[in-house]
């Protein structure tokens, strides 16, 4: 037997007649046969109730269906299928030549009828085809009506007349027309009167295919109230021909009434800024261009709007020291989503003020941040001012350091004080593993009064000359050597291990020795006290762009990037719970005053999970004796 070529266009996998006629359901087996490999496979039900049960399970792509069934008959048959499988393209199997019957069927959801008997399967592969394109045009037609419907927009279609020939359930809420009213009527009883040009101009771009998108205007309503409306409309064309037009209008009248607030809203806050001479702007991190009022050009001294801004330009007018500080606050805020920070800077007239700018950051829709708008006042008055008072209250501040500073050394002197009284009354013995313990414990309290003391003696030092350091030629590999050594035995005490990775050979600046191992100690002190047992400490030794870096790295808990911002300030102890309180308040204050005396700097980077790093970087090369300090730094 010869074989045809497959003359189903669209991919038809299986196929369900529903038929009580076996001689009828073998016929069309055989002649499906013809097409060869990868023909539809069928699947037969003698009734309709058992092929009801059979569509549910789904993957069918066609139903043939029998009109004369043991439990269903006539147009009954179709409703039924219809009803339980609305999804699935139906062709009516009937054995009479009625076409009043067979166009019944098609009203009823079936998509084609076939006469049993009298079709080969050409016919039948071509039904096939054109009931599976009609029940996805009829689908696409009935989503397109339903999503019409459901619009809030009012939908119109219309003659090149103006003639109203559909009308939607948003037109009917919009304008208060119901569709009955409205078709047949002239689209033109929707507009204004004062608009008799419109209508006419609207007409005439359409019947030349033209489209108008998003127009606003006014329409009116059947009660004669005027809306606001945003209005787009296209041709219709049928073979070529322009027909008509459909057009959208949506209500804007809330839009415009916010735009007019709005407007109004802003009229009252430049006045308002202008008065509290405070200056806007708005950075687009995405192009770097930036908008602002032109308060905000005159706090950097200037007449008039600049013809260029950017970041860059802004950091030219920051005070050198204080640089590092505004890039630090600026790339906490991208994250945060909050910037707040005060800077001096240095006008176009070269007078020094000093300005505070806060801000918010805005993030598109995958949290990128891509806006950051913000205000800017200048506080040099109010940093006078606060000057002032904070040399009035050096005498209190200190008074109060003496307090806090007695409070922290008692504990560790009670402690010693009784561990000394036990060993020389003689009640421990000989001394055992476990008073070794007690021993070394004793030890490592006094380190740590003791270098309480030093801090204390420091931080008064630098405090009243601070640039009294004693420069000489230190070699760093060796300081930190001896440093670690000295924090060994602590650390194996707390079952912490701690690393060096130093180079080979000498690492050799002009610095205060004893500085430096200073601040080395309070670094590693801090270090042990907040890493868990088990947990390890290593120190390196790098260098990169003309500073050598020494870096403290360990396993303890993450400082959050709103605790590191204040860190390094006098008596900053954090809040209770977080990884360094526990001190006075003066270790890592004073890193900082070595590390600037320098000319150098400390930041820290604690991520959650990655543990802290302590970074100090001091300048290799020294000026006339001193370390430059055009490096200096502000850490978090």
């Amino acid at each position: 037997m010869k074989t045809l070529k497959n003359t189903l266009s669209l991919p038809v996998r299986k196929i369900l007649i529903i038929e009580d006629n076996y001689d009828d359901v073998e016929l069309l087996d055989f002649q499906l046969d013809s097409l060869g490999p990868g023909r539809p496979s069928l699947e037969h039900c003698d009734n309709l109730a058992t092929g009801l049960a059979r569509i549910s399970k789904g993957d069918v792509d066609v139903v043939l269906l029998d009109l004369s069934l043991p439990d269903a008959n006539g147009i009954d048959t179709v409703a039924r299928l219809r009803a339980a499988a609305p999804g699935t393209p139906v062709l009516v199997l009937t054995g009479t030549d009625d076409s009043n019957l067979a166009l019944k069927t098609m009203s009823y959801g079936a998509q084609d009828y076939l006469l049993k008997g009298q079709f080969d399967l050409n016919v039948l592969c071509r039904s096939i085809n054109y009931a599976i394109e009609r029940h996805h045009v009829a689908e696409t037609a009935q989503r397109l009506a339903a999503i019409v419907n459901s619009t809030d927009d009012a939908v119109i279609s219309k003659t090149l007349k103006g003639t109203i020939t559909s009308w939607n359930s948003g037109a009917e809420r919009l304008f208060g027309y119901s569709c009955e009213e409205a078709t047949g009527q002239s689209i033109g009883m929707i507009i204004p009167k004062d608009k008799p040009t419109e209508l006419p101009t609207i007409l005439a771009k359409l019947s030349r295919g033209e489209s108008i998108r998003n127009q606003e205007t006014v329409r009116v309503k059947k009660n004669g109230e005027l809306v606001d409306v945003s209005f787009t409309a296209s041709p219709i064309s049928v073979d070529g021909s322009i027909i008509g037009g459909a057009s959208i209008d949506r209500e804007i009248t809330d839009r415009k009434k916010s735009e007019r607030i709005l407007r109004e809203t802003e009229q009252r806050l430049s006045l308002a800024l202008r008065a509290a001479s405070v200056g806007v702007w708005d950075l687009d991190l995405v192009s770097g261009e930036v908008w602002r009022s032109l308060k905000h050009d005159e706090i950097f001294g200037h007449d008039s709007l600049q013809p260029e801004w950017n970041y860059h330009i802004f950091q030219t007018y920051v005070v050198p020291e204080d640089r590092a500080l505004v890039n630090e606050l600026f790339e906490a805020g991208l994250i945060s989503g909050h910037y707040e920070m005060t800077c001096g800077i240095i006008r176009s007239d070269k007078e020094k003020r000093w300005i505070t700018a806060r801000a918010e950051t805005f993030c598109d829709a995958e949290g990128k941040p891509i806006r950051m708008m913000g205000t800017i006042v200048d506080v040099t008055e109010q940093k006078e001012s606060e000057s002032r008072q904070r040399l009035m209250a050096v005498m209190h501040e200190r008074e109060d350091f003496m307090a806090t500073l007695t409070h922290d050394m008692k504990n560790p002197l009670i402690g010693a004080n009784r561990l000394l009284e036990l060993f020389v009354s003689g009640r421990l013995g000989e001394l055992t593993a476990h008073q070794h313990e007690l021993l070394s414990t004793l030890m490592l309290s006094n380190s740590e009064v003791l270098s309480l003391i030093h801090n204390l003696m420091d931080v008064y030092r630098l405090d009243k000359e601070p640039h009294s350091l004693s420069l000489a030629m230190v070699d760093l590999t060796s300081l930190i050597s001896i440093a670690v050594s000295k924090m060994k035995h602590f650390a194996e005490l707390r079952g912490i291990h701690l690393l060096s990775e130093l180079a080979d050979q000498e690492v050799v600046i002009s610095a205060d020795s004893a500085a430096l191992e200073r601040v080395l100690q309070n670094l590693l002190s801090n270090a042990l006290k907040f890493t868990p047992s088990g947990g390890s400490i290593t120190v390196r030794l790098k260098s990169a762009d003309g500073f050598v870096v020494m870096e403290v790295e360990d396993t303890g808990p993450a400082i959050k990037l709103t605790e590191q911002s204040k860190m390094f300030k006098k008596f900053s102890q954090g809040e209770v719970g977080k990884r360094y309180v526990g001190g006075s308040g003066l270790g890592l204050y004073l890193c900082k005053q070595i590390c600037d005396a320098h000319g150098g700097s400390i930041v820290c980077v604690s991520q959650e999970n990655c543990g802290t790093t302590f970074k100090v970087s001091l300048p290799l090369e020294v000026s006339n004796g001193t370390p430059s300090r055009e490096n200096g730094t502000h850490s978090r």
